[in-house]
Parts: C-alpha cells; structure tokens; sequence
C-alpha cells in the first residue's frame, strides 16, 4: 500500500492515505497524535470500522490500509516486517493501564507475580 501512496512524513499526510479504525461506525473519525511539534488531530475516513482489533491487524497486513493498535497487538508483524511504523517521531497519546485487586493484606502471591509480570511486559513493550 505504501508503495502506491508513499510514505507519510508528517501526520496530515495520514489523512490522504487508506485507513482502517476501531470504533462505531458512525461519527467522526480521529487519530490524537503527539509528536515533536506538539499534538496533531488527524481526521480520516476510514474504509474498514470494527470493534475487532485482530481482524484490524489482519486487514492492515493484507495492505488495506493504515491503522492505529497497541503496540502488543502488533509487535509480532512489527518485527517480522509485516507492518512499519509509518512516522514513528509521531506516537498515539499515550494512556494508563490500571490493575484493580484487593488489598495487600488479601492478596495472593500468584496474583502478585501476574501484576508484576504485566507490569515489566507493558514497560517492553513501550520500549519498542
């Protein structure tokens, strides 16, 4: 897809190319982005809307256009090749993942070791 359309070198660029999004089908379309210039609102018209993120990263690794995921959704095709980042000095706003369990004094060793094993997986992943 990059190929017939180039690649975007500024986030308004994004807004010409083909794009996929997750969401409701009606409304408008936009990506938040922060980067070296400050915050970009990229609004699209996507030609593919889904509540499914895995049929999302299976449309955008057939070349049906740009999408926005999560990082571990899309590492594995990130580091095969499968998917580029597209101007990667521009990141999605980014958000805050929150683990609810009980108090310490409640709270079971294996449950610990998940929310620390979470925990150092996300942190990874951002580093990507």
């Amino acid at each position: 897809m990059l190929d017939q359309y180039g690649v975007p070198s500024a986030p308004a660029d994004l807004a010409v190319l083909p794009s996929l999004d997750f969401g409701p089908p009606y409304g408008e379309h936009v990506w938040q982005l922060e980067g070296p210039a400050g915050s970009a609102a990229v609004r699209h018209t996507p030609r593919f809307i889904t509540d499914d993120m895995i049929a999302l990263r299976q449309a955008a690794v057939a070349g049906a256009g740009v999408v926005q995921l999560p990082l571990m959704m899309v590492c594995d095709e990130l580091a095969s090749g499968a998917l580029v980042k597209v101007i990667p000095a521009w990141l999605p706003k980014s958000g805050i993942i929150h683990a609810v369990f009980p108090s310490r004094r409640g709270l079971l060793p294996s449950v610990r070791k998940l929310i620390d094993f979470l925990a150092a997986r996300f942190a990874q992943i951002e580093e990507t």
